[in-house]
């Protein structure tokens, strides 16, 4: 008994899994449903392989399941599935006419693109940030065939982008293109990768620092304007933890309870330049998924806890709970953090525009004061979640958390000396 036909209906209820998944409409027609959610036309059929004369299984990709314009909806997929049934008794192979150009929606970039972005493993972040730069240059250069593009096509695109001041978007656009189309190359849809031939022609974008404060004295002028601040618990807590972790902002807004440990104990064999002292036994493990460089380096990020943090820590889980699953930063949103934009507008109303100093910069003024004071400099880095990708660093997987652990402690008093020196020298004078 034959399988019966797809529906809207029974396809809009077709839920991702874990692999990839089939529902066939009929001779040859199916939809495949991708674990990212993505529902995507596929034709199967048999075809002439010329260079031996045998009949080769072939799958021709139709597009995207939807109802926008550049997606195909069910009756779309029919009619291309029977223009290139029509192709076939004409004695024309579908996939060679989409080599060539003809093949209409199935040969186009944007099909070739859609099909390269549902394959890839991404993280549900990255996968935001990709869709918006394909958003950058889908709509100018998405209808035309893969095998027939051109540098000159690129080109003004690229252009454009980088005249509206988005270089670096630009030069983002131009890697992406890139990727899709050497996919394309190992697809069989293009030749090779054209976009290489443009290289050169955007100007380089030279990554600007974070702002940041490194004078003893407008840091500590900071500690107290973050003691001052009053306002929601959320942020006020964050604000006071982050210069103590000096992690990434997102690794803290997004951490939750249960990558604490906050019970206290001591290393031995602790040291520093600064000598030996005992220090908190106290831990975050910051998940690997979270962490910027996570393809690197995909092993959690181990931040030493001082006394300090650990009485902040506790202070605020009295107010937002000690649910393991739990945000240590609810934001507005449920389910949600703060986000870093709070973060920034927390400091403007403290009196610290960006040009000052950013919620990023907290990381380069303990690096900053760290190395001024003598702290080796690869226990610095390892710290910032740095990774060195020398042959050394890919074979190096010691912690050195004992040294880790004595310099955090280190920079937490160090705050609170900074924090206490106006008094300090108001009660000498």
């Amino acid at each position: 008994m034959p399988a019966e036909k797809l529906t809207d209906r029974a396809i809009r209820a077709l839920k991702p899994a874990s692999k990839p998944y089939k529902r066939f409409d009929g001779r040859g027609l199916y939809l495949e449903v991708m674990p990212a959610g993505s529902k995507l036309w596929r034709l199967q059929y048999r075809a002439m392989r010329s260079r031996d004369g045998k009949r080769v299984q072939q799958v021709l990709a139709l597009g995207r399941y939807g109802s926008l314009a550049d997606e195909v909806t069910l009756e779309r997929a029919r009619e291309l599935a029977a223009e290139a049934r029509s192709q076939l008794k004409a004695g024309r192979d579908p996939m060679g006419d989409r080599r060539r150009g003809r093949g209409g929606q199935a040969s186009s970039l944007r099909a070739l693109a859609e099909e390269w972005a549902d394959k890839q493993p991404w993280e549900p972040r990255t996968a935001r940030r990709e869709r918006q730069i394909l958003a950058h240059w889908l709509p100018a250069l998405g209808s035309l065939a893969a095998s027939s593009l051109l540098p000159a096509d690129i080109r003004p695109v690229l252009l454009e982008i980088e005249a509206s001041g988005r270089g670096d978007t630009a030069h983002r656009v131009r890697a992406q293109m890139g990727r899709v189309l050497r996919y394309g190359t190992v697809r069989g849809v293009c030749e090779r990768d054209v976009a290489a031939d443009l290289r050169g022609l955007l100007a380089p974008v030279h990554a600007e620092q974070y702002a940041t404060l490194t004078k003893p004295e407008e840091i500590g002028e900071l500690m107290r304007a973050i003691d001052a601040y009053s306002g929601d618990p959320s942020t006020e807590y964050a604000l006071k933890i982050l210069p103590l972790v000096f992690t990434r902002p997102g690794e803290l807004r997004n951490a939750r309870w249960g990558e604490f440990d906050l019970e206290v104990g001591t290393d031995a064999g602790s040291s520093s330049p600064q000598g030996s002292a005992a220090c908190t036994g106290a831990l975050w493990r910051v998940p690997g998924e979270r962490m910027k460089m996570r393809r690197k380096n995909p092993g959690e990020h181990l931040v030493p806890l001082s006394r300090q943090t650990v009485t902040l820590l506790t202070d605020l889980q009295a107010i937002t709970g000690g649910d393991p699953n739990g945000l240590l930063f609810p934001g507005l949103v449920r389910g949600k953090p703060i986000s870093d934009a709070t973060l920034g507008q927390a400091l403007k109303r403290l009196g610290y525009a960006p040009d000052r100093i950013v919620p990023h910069g907290f990381r380069a003024m303990a690096s900053t004061q760290l190395n001024e004071h003598g702290f080796p400099g690869d226990v610095i880095e390892l710290q910032l979640a740095h990774v060195d990708s020398s042959v050394r660093g890919v074979y190096n997987r010691a912690t050195r958390l004992p040294e880790r652990r004595e310099m955090m402690r280190w920079w937490a008093d160090r705050l609170d000396a900074l924090r206490a020196s106006e008094v300090a020298a108001r009660d000498v004078a």
